[in-house]
């Protein structure tokens, strides 16, 4: 790193940071699912309606939390590769930070209105931008050497690629969102599989 851009903190302690957010991130998904009030308290067949009706906030939560888990998983990977820290990675950190508190919003209201198009489609849009800041952040950080050494450019190419396949699906999920609701669905629950089974198979990029 030059001295024109000198580190603003280590990697420790952004990794430190960026913890405490995906922390609170993945804590308030689950502040949207509240009790629900009972005429009768001790009435099973009422309790079991309760929650039925609750099922599609449950859903959300899941999927949200799936979500922001592998972007948790990816982005520890990500800074364990990290020597220095410089202005342009601090930032581009707090953007995809941005979007991981962001997404208890959009999961609220697909939670609350599983079919409505708006909030499908915020929430694929929440999606595609922290995908697009994700994947950003390899090249930058390889190009700006503060990466170790020994990772190699072809593996991190092999990452962006990897990266990209998300956004353009966020993107269509938006789309579809208003003529095919049960697509963007579709979409938002086959992504996060993808690449949580990536995350188990994932190369090392640090080493031939």
């Amino acid at each position: 790193m030059s001295a024109e851009q000198p580190a603003l903190c280590s990697p420790g302690r952004l990794e430190a940071f960026s913890d405490g957010v995906f922390a609170v991130a993945l804590t308030l998904l689950v502040l949207e699912i509240r009790v629900p009030h009972l005429h009768d308290a001790l009435s099973a067949p009422e309790a079991w309606e309760a929650l039925e009706v609750l099922g599609p906030k449950f859903g959300s939560f899941l999927l949200s939390f799936a979500y922001v888990a592998v972007f948790w998983v990816n982005h520890h990977h990500f800074l364990d590769l990290i020597e220095d820290v410089d202005p342009g990675l601090l930032w581009l950190n707090i953007l995809l930070l941005l979007c991981m508190c962001f997404v208890p919003f959009p999961t609220a209201f697909i939670g609350e209105y599983p079919d409505n198009p708006v909030g499908l489609a915020v929430f694929a849009m929440v999606l595609m931008g922290a995908g697009l800041v994700f994947t950003l952040m390899w090249p930058y950080a390889h190009r700006r050497g503060l990466m170790r050494s020994s990772v190699r450019k072809q593996a991190v190419k092999d990452v962006v690629r990897s990266g990209m396949l998300g956004p353009p699906l966020y993107a269509a999920a938006a789309l579809a969102a208003f003529r095919l609701p049960g697509l963007a669905w579709l979409i938002f629950t086959t992504v996060p599989a993808y690449f949580f089974w990536h995350s188990l198979h994932r190369p090392r990029v640090d080493r031939d």
